[in-house]
This record gives C-alpha cells, sequence and structure tokens, in this order.
C-alpha cells in the first residue's frame, strides 16, 4: 500500500478534479479540504468521497465553473449564493466577510444557498477558531434517516460543528451527524458481510434490522431516537429553510449521478468571544484542566490533532486501488 505525504494527495486530488473539468479555483479549494481530511484520519470524506465528487463534476449536479458571489449583506449576516458549486469554494468567497462582522458586531452570520456537500464540517470552524473565533455550523444533506417513530428517510445525516480557540493547542472541534452512524459503515459493512449493532437502521418495512443491506434500503436512525430527531430538525431548518435551499426530503441524493444539484445549504455563526468577556480561553483552559484532571476524558479535537501530527510526519497509506479508481474517473 503506497504511502503519500499530505501534499501529494492535494495535487493528486487537485490534478484529478481538473482533469474532470473543474476550474483551477474550485480544484484547489476542494483539493486542500480533501487532503486535511485525510490529515484527520476521515477517509470517508476524504479520498474516500473523491469518487462523488468526481462524477458529479462530471453530470452537472456540481457545477464546474461555479461562480459563487456575495448577493446580500447587512451590519452582520451575509449571504452567498453558491451556484451550484462546491460549498468549500462558497464558504471561502464570504470567509473574511464573516470575520469582519464577528469582530465588528460581535456575531456574523453567513449562509450558503445554491450549495452541495461540506464534506467535514470541523474544517470550516477549525478555520475560525484559528482566527480567535468561536462558532457553529449547520449543513443539511440528502435524506437517508427516518424521524424518530417514522419508516422512510426524511432528514440527511445533517451534521453540525462547533469551533472555539485553544491557548497554545489545536482548536476544540465538535463535529458530529445527527444520525446514530455514518452511511459509509453501513456501506462498510454490507461489502464485507457483516451485521451492524442494533439500533442503527430499519428495513423498507420499517422494521428493526442489523443487516446493513437491509438498513441501506430502508433507512438509518437518529442518534439518540427523539434526540436526534430534534436536532437533525434543526440543522434542516437552518441549513435548507432558512437559507432558502432545498430540505434534505427535496434534495436529489449525494451517492449518486441522477437528479441535478442537490441545493442543500449551510448556516455559519462567527462569535468573537472578546465582544463577551475578557477571559474566554484562559477560562476554557481552566474548564478542560478540571474536566480532565483524574479522568479519562478526551476533549474533542485532541484525537484528530494526534493523527494530524501523525500524517504531516509519516504520510497516509493509500489503497492502491483507490488510487486507481480516482484516476479512472478524472479521465472518464
Amino acid at each position: 500500500m503506497p504511502v503519500m505525504t499530505l501534499p501529494q494527495i492535494e495535487e493528486l486530488c487537485r490534478d484529478a478534479l481538473l482533469r474532470a473539468g473543474a476550474s483551477s479555483e474550485q480544484a484547489t479549494i476542494v483539493a486542500a479540504e480533501i487532503a486535511d481530511a485525510e490529515a484527520e484520519g476521515i477517509r470517508n470524506v476524504g479520498l474516500g468521497y473523491m469518487h462523488l465528487y468526481l462524477k458529479h463534476l462530471k453530470v452537472g449536479k456540481v457545477n464546474p465553473k461555479a461562480a459563487p458571489k456575495v448577493v446580500k449583506t447587512s451590519a452582520a449576516s451575509t449571504v452567498i449564493d453558491g451556484d451550484f458549486g462546491f460549498c468549500h469554494h462558497a464558504y471561502l468567497v464570504g470567509e473574511s466577510r464573516l470575520i469582519d462582522t464577528a469582530r465588528e458586531q460581535g456575531v456574523g452570520l453567513m449562509s450558503i444557498y445554491q450549495s452541495s456537500s461540506a464534506g467535514v464540517l470541523g474544517w470550516f470552524v477549525r478555520r475560525l477558531a484559528q482566527q480567535g473565533l468561536v462558532s457553529l455550523m449547520f449543513a443539511n444533506s440528502s435524506k437517508a434517516v427516518a424521524a424518530h417513530g417514522g419508516k422512510v428517510p426524511f432528514f440527511g445525516t445533517n451534521p453540525f460543528a462547533f469551533g472555539a480557540p485553544r491557548h497554545l493547542q489545536e482548536p476544540l472541534v465538535v463535529d458530529m451527524a445527527t444520525a446514530s452512524t455514518a452511511r459509509v459503515n453501513l456501506v462498510k459493512a454490507a461489502a464485507e458481510g457483516r451485521s451492524i449493532e442494533p439500533g442503527h437502521a430499519i428495513d423498507a418495512q420499517g422494521n428493526p434490522t442489523t443487516d446493513p443491506a437491509a438498513g441501506l434500503k430502508g433507512a438509518q436512525l437518529p442518534v439518540g431516537g427523539p434526540k436526534g430527531f430534534g436536532l437533525g430538525l434543526m440543522v434542516d431548518i437552518l441549513g435548507g429553510v432558512l437559507t432558502g435551499s432545498n430540505c434534505s426530503f427535496e434534495a436529489s441524493m449525494f451517492a449518486t449521478t441522477e437528479g441535478g444539484p442537490p441545493n442543500v445549504g449551510q448556516t455559519i455563526i462567527a462569535m468573537d468571544p472578546s465582544f463577551f468577556s475578557d477571559d474566554f480561553v484562559p477560562h476554557l483552559e481552566a474548564m478542560i484542566s478540571e474536566l480532565t484532571r483524574d479522568n479519562d476524558v478526551r476533549v474533542p479535537g485532541e484525537r484528530r490533532a494526534g493523527l494530524r501530527r501523525r500524517h504531516e510526519k509519516e504520510g497516509v497509506d493509500v489503497p492502491t486501488t483507490l488510487l486507481e479508481q480516482i484516476n479512472a474517473l478524472a479521465d472518464a
């Protein structure tokens, strides 16, 4: 199995995206985000997601020549038209204004519509934390998860993320889906002929199942039952309804090439802690120190930070079959 450096992964992805038709700006941004996911050990939305990005460029589910732009502003808010391109590109078009408004007003909000899959939400909130800001991000996705008590897919895995700056440490990052497990875990279990734990899926008839193939034909379940349902609903409202984008049940599927652009949305809220208090970071560090004192507690973001240090030094193992798939799709 080849070992690739993170710059090599980034260049591989940029080249493949360009060959698939993406503009230079889009390819550069998305390749950097994919390499960042690999740095943190998140293969399912790193190189493992490239096949979908390449296919979506080829069929127009992602606009290869998208030109996202700021279409509406207020003192604290920014609205971005993503032009059906990559979410990461749309976000960077508005990031500097989001940061400026947060620092000027205490809080800044940015919404993106006519967007696509956001990939790793931690990528966005980590960037803001590195600028000294606290942030929340909400991103809806195509339907895969049943509502609590429901029998059919209605919500996406609908992730949200939180980020905060720390003192001489990687940012604190909470990044989670509102489904009980990532969809890729069902796909992997089905491919390997393994069962899944109870509580993750229902079959097409709405019955609980431990058969991942049956779960993929049925629906995933929200994390924590009614609590996860509430969180998924909240994300769909903030990502879909608020931004004027599709809700999960209206969006074309991320996992296929049919249906045209999904037109999902994202909402990002950034807060300047210095506007509200004088000692946010020291107070947070005191809290974390007390939290971890004599406890086997891992602070969110620490595992990813450790993997990042390791992969920056040692590189990343990448299966030859995955590299071959990416190259074949780029030229298809």
